[in-house]
């Protein structure tokens, strides 16, 4: 079965990718992302390459430790997947008479797959440091012995043929002082290069040059700023490749509005023969033709707006006008009826929107259960043959018709008498009902226009919702005529416009030679009018930019609650937001299906995925799939996979991660529902929970965190906070980064900045604790985990715990522990205390003793806890019973002769010793005594005088977990001893 990455490339990948390419995904990836993802290229814990430098004798271990963990991470996977993926796409301009053969194409992939092999060496912890330049004869061996551990073979049945010039490309990827580029050094009369030298030195070196310096770079303007640029267009002038690296860059990170951007000037620079070869949070790095010019700024403005609002129907995006029409977006619905989000009436001319707003009613007045009529009818002073007639007409149809008439006059005819009688007017009620009737009001509503509605709807009882649709579109199509004529409607404007332009001009970059200074006067200026008393400031971006106040149709958590509490001589304050951000929120109203006003009930946890320094551009499409097919996780799914796998990570390669998990090759090509253009940049999803606590929102969440950059290779922030922390992925090192998480990830003694090497541990340890969780503390579907900080205290107390918990789950369920589950709750013990060594040395404390009675002791493991723990139990009586004044020695006799004599009351097959009849019976004797005296040694001295410290109370308090943990020890080594065939009696 394929993994994720591999899926996602397959499918994005277009129908007529080369084969090689293909197969390099299919065959070589797997095993890549089994040995490289663990392995950092750059980045890292300090610690573990300390740890690692130190076992290979390296002379400045702390130096390089340290100069290397002040790196951001990137897996190894990732740094040879996308160098790959960078240098092919390269090679595709080559000229005719350089264009690669395909023996030369797998030399690029496996080339390229092995020019880190020291990072890999030095990853692996391994005491033998990796081959120095000069040591060729090492440096092919180790090619070929990596070359056979990652499926080589099954990709080219013939490179051991080419092991020469793989090795050679290996080592000669960087044009460094490290290099041993001298073709004579590598060719003797034993071995001999099978392709042209020249070939390997003026091509497919540069290539792999380029592909790899390219994934060191981590912000698009180092192409004009550092001498990496500098690098790649040398090796671009050396390969012949007549381009120009151009670049466009948005120093801002807020979410789906800066992806919005970038992919717009991604469409706009395609248009310009541009093509994106480097893909970053904050930009793009283009291939351009030689004769480039920067583009109109205006015109890159003017299409970025264009976009954003309006789409691009040829890629198949969609933009905020097509959620505004349909009233997904831009209207919201309370006790109050129907309200619009500014940025509706600033999109859109009024009369267009009066022409939409029947639309926008059809979908967001749809109480039809409980319509509002009636109960607004109530409220008036009606006769009862009128409230009798009314009532005929008082349902959904009528609440449509009044809300499309409220909506209308409170938007666009507020001061307007003649607006109250043309409605009146036109649905034939002028003598019916009054004007001054229809403006009947109470706390902010108007009971008079349902009487009008209601009044029309029982006149055509026979109209059904269809034709109330169709009428309602007729009357506000002849509304819109008649205001225009008239000249009632207001000039359209757009604030949201304006500020909008402004924010591209301060933020953006294209092809520019240095960067732009922010409008630091402006920012002064928005700054110091928000500080005047009542004015409002935007609380997600403080005082960049000038705020409103914040309405619930715009933001996703609930606008502030406003009270005559202010602080004392102070002005009342007020939470405001800035016109980009509320943008955003639309945004996310439209693409994310985000609630307006109601999303902090479900308590969501944003997940922003970034690149680790650069995506190339199909690495980027495979994760914008997922994110756009993302399924919700079920951790009892989860559990199972990691389990099968035998609490691996790769496991989870194999969860239905997607709403759609079938693999077609290059299926996005062929649907028109999908765009194959947009990238995600900064990629962004969100989690939400259906339980009331911290705990519930965070627990799918932190299984993400750690479990993407090890599947994807990415870098990922959790937060709660709708603003992402950090603008791009080089404000942070970490792999994982997780803000403000609930206390259980505190209690489990993990970093909330996770490095690579940290990432695997960090998740068994998670997973160990939410399968103990769901398996002996929850009751399927309910996880209960709410109680989860509960058994993360218990875990972390004691790993005896872990015996405990289980064996508290086996009682509910009233069934006895099998072979499997034995060795899973073994596994899990034994993963846990990794890396404490007090744990570590409690659990083999624990086991020693139980191996030690089982020497004189041994009953069937089907038989009760009871039976098997009788020395233990006997031997912990023993200690907490006698008195404290009794020498260590006396009470070590003492407990010894009481155990022997429960043994004598126990039936003989239970005797190991004593049924070995090879021994004479007065020596078998002899040999369970002492082995009785020894076990009874070990539980005195090294479990009470050591472990508890002489303290009966503290040994009484962890009498149960002791039995818990010694029962499945002996589980556990009765279980080995059967696999080795060792007879039990």
């Amino acid at each position: 079965m394929p993994t994720l990455l591999q899926a996602l490339l397959i499918e994005t990948l277009p129908a007529d990718t080369d084969p090689i390419l293909t197969s390099f995904i299919n065959t070589i990836l797997p095993v890549m992302e089994r040995e490289f993802g663990l392995i950092p290229a750059m980045g890292g814990s300090e610690i573990l390459h300390y740890q690692n430098l130190v076992k290979q004798g390296n002379k400045y271990a702390h130096e390089n430790a340290k100069n290397w963990a002040n790196k951001s991470d990137q897996s190894l996977l990732v740094h040879v997947l996308n160098g790959l993926l960078i240098a092919w796409n390269l090679s595709l301009h080559l000229s005719p008479r350089q264009q690669l053969k395909d023996e030369e194409k797998k030399l690029l992939c496996l080339g390229i797959a092995l020019h880190d092999y020291n990072k890999y060496v030095r990853g692996q912890g391994e005491e033998q440091p990796p081959p120095q330049a000069h040591e060729i004869e090492e440096i092919i061996n180790l090619c070929s012995e990596l070359g056979t551990k990652l499926n080589f073979t099954e990709f080219w049945s013939e490179w051991q043929d080419y092991l020469l010039e793989i090795a050679f490309l290996a080592q000669n990827t960087q044009f460094t002082v490290d290099s041993s580029s001298i073709i004579t050094l590598w060719e003797n009369e034993q071995r001999q290069f099978t392709i042209h030298d020249k070939r390997l030195t003026d091509i497919l070196r540069h290539l792999l040059a380029f592909g790899d310096i390219a994934v060191h770079i981590s912000d698009p303007a180092q192409i004009i700023t550092t001498t990496k640029g500098d690098r790649l267009r040398d090796h671009l002038f050396w390969l012949k490749i007549s381009k120009k690296l151009v670049y466009h860059r948005l120093r801002d990170c807020r979410g789906l509005i800066t992806n919005q951007i970038h992919n717009a000037v991604v469409n706009f620079a395609r248009q310009l023969g541009w093509e994106e070869v480097l893909c970053f949070a904050q930009g793009v790095v283009y291939l351009a033709p030689n004769d480039v010019t920067t583009p109109k700024f205006t015109d890159v403005q003017t299409a970025v707006w264009g976009n954003l609002i309006h789409g691009d129907e040829e890629n198949n995006q969609k933009g905020l006008a097509t959620y505004f029409q349909s009233g997904d977006v831009g209207f919201v619905r309370d006790g109050k009826g129907l309200k619009i989000a500014p940025q509706t009436l600033e999109l859109f001319t009024p009369k267009d929107l009066i022409c939409q707003l029947p639309e926008v009613v059809q979908v967001k007045v749809a109480n039809i259960k409980s319509p509002a009529t009636p109960k607004r009818l109530e409220k008036l002073d009606l006769t009862e043959p009128q409230k009798q007639f009314l009532n005929t007409g008082a349902d959904i149809r009528a609440d449509r018709l009044a809300e499309f008439i409220i909506l209308a006059q409170k938007e666009f005819f507020a001061n307007s008498s003649d607006y109250i009688n043309w409605i009146l007017n036109t649905l034939e009620l002028t003598s019916e009902i009054s004007p001054e009737v229809t403006q009947k009001q109470a706390g902010g509503v108007n009971y008079g226009w349902y009487q009008v509605a209601a009044y029309y709807v029982a006149k055509h009882p026979t109209l059904d919702e269809i034709q109330v649709k169709e009428y309602l579109q007729k009357l506000a199509n002849k509304l819109a005529n008649w205001a225009e004529e008239n000249k009632l409607l207001a000039e359209n404007s757009s604030p949201t416009y304006q500020a909008f332009i402004d924010y591209l001009a301060q933020y953006l970059e294209i092809f520019t030679t240095g960067d732009k200074n922010g409008n630091f006067t402006q920012e002064l200026t928005a700054y110091t009018q928000a500080k005047i008393t009542n004015q409002v400031m935007c609380s997600l971006s403080s005082g960049e930019a000038l705020a409103e106040e914040q309405l619930d149709t715009v933001v996703l958590f609930k606008p502030q609650q406003y009270s005559n509490k202010n602080a004392l001589g102070g002005g009342r304050i007020k939470r405001g937001i800035s016109k980009i951000w509320s943008l955003e929120m639309l945004l996310r109203q439209a693409f994310l299906g985000a609630p307006p006003g109601k999303l902090e009930e479900q308590q969501p946890v944003f997940l922003y995925i970034f690149p680790a320094y650069v995506y190339s551009p199909q690495v980027a499409k495979a994760v914008r799939v997922l994110v756009k097919e993302f399924k919700r996780i079920n951790l009892w799914d989860v559990r199972k996979h990691w389990l099968d796998a035998g609490m691996r990570y790769q496991g989870l390669q194999n969860l239905p991660w997607r709403e759609d998990d079938d693999l077609q090759p290059g299926r996005f090509k062929k649907t028109k529902n999908y765009s194959v253009t947009d990238l995600p940049f900064m990629a962004m999803t969100y989690t939400t929970t259906r339980g009331k606590t911290i705990t519930d929102a965070w627990v799918e969440p932190i299984f993400l965190a750690l479990s993407l950059p090890l599947l994807l290779g990415v870098k990922v922030v959790a937060t709660s906070s709708p603003d992402p922390v950090y603008a791009s992925d080089q404000e942070f090192l970490e792999s994982a980064v997780l803000d403000g998480a609930a206390g259980f990830w505190q209690l489990l003694n993990t970093s909330s900045n996770v490095r690579i090497q940290e990432l695997s541990p960090g998740l068994n340890r998670l997973l160990i604790t939410y399968s103990l969780h769901l398996d002996n503390r929850s009751k399927k579907p309910d996880a209960r985990w709410q109680a989860l900080n509960g058994t993360v205290r218990d875990l972390v107390t004691d790993v005896l715990n872990i015996f405990a918990i289980a064996d508290e789950g086996f009682r509910n369920t009233k069934k006895e522990p099998g072979p499997e589950d034995v060795k899973r709750i073994w596994n899990y013990a034994q993963t846990w205390v990794k890396g404490d060594k007090q744990m570590q040395e409690k659990l083999k404390l624990i086991e020693r003793i139980v191996t030690e009675y089982r020497q004189f002791y041994q009953v069937n493991v089907g038989e009760s806890s009871h039976s098997i723990l009788l020395p233990i139990s006997k031997a912990l009586e023993v200690i907490l019973t006698v008195p404290d004044h009794l020498e260590t020695e006396d009470m070590i006799l003492q407990g010894a002769g009481q155990l022997y004599d429960a043994l004598e009351r126990q039936e003989p097959y239970k005797r190991p010793l004593l049924m070995n009849k090879t021994v004479e019976y007065s020596e078998r004797k002899n040999q369970e005594l002492m082995a009785i005296h020894q076990f009874m040694t070990t539980c005195v001295n090294d479990l009470f005088l050591g472990l508890y410290k002489g303290d009966r109370a503290l040994l009484q308090e962890n009498r149960n977990r002791i039995k818990s943990g010694a029962e499945f020890a002996y589980r556990w080594l009765a279980l080995q001893a059967k696999n080795t065939e060792k007879p039990e009696s």
